[in-house]
């Protein structure tokens, strides 16, 4: 279709169970997103950034976890993240502004449970 984009699926070696769920949605402009970045949506644009838990716009509340590398440095790209699952937490990127102690209160209201590896 004209002004479609695609995303091709990519496994995601840090989702390891659970009721797994993926997303797309479009990351904003000036973001170079890792897979495993936990991400957040800007309320005003709905756009996904990497979650700053000092931010005030919406994206410090964690909505997912990135499913694949997203280099939006020249322009919004569409991406597709993980929603739910049991991801694994040597895998999973915060932002440095998250401490440990928010790190594991940070998916409380979504179906993530961040998990270590057996």
């Amino acid at each position: 279709y004209a002004g479609s984009s695609y995303v091709p699926y990519q496994p995601a070696p840090f989702v390891l169970g659970g009721l797994i769920a993926f997303d797309s949605g479009e990351v904003a402009s000036g973001q170079n997103l890792q897979r495993g970045d936990v991400i957040g949506r800007v309320s005003a644009s709905g756009q996904l950034v990497k979650s700053v838990q000092s931010a005030s716009d919406g994206s410090q509340n964690p909505i997912g976890a990135m499913n694949h590398d997203c280099d939006a440095t020249s322009g919004a790209k569409a991406a597709v993240y993980v929603k739910g699952g049991d991801l694994d937490k040597t895998q999973v990127s915060f932002d440095a502004s998250w401490t440990e102690a928010q790190k594991l209160a940070a998916f409380d209201r979504t179906p993530i449970s961040l998990v270590t590896p057996e």
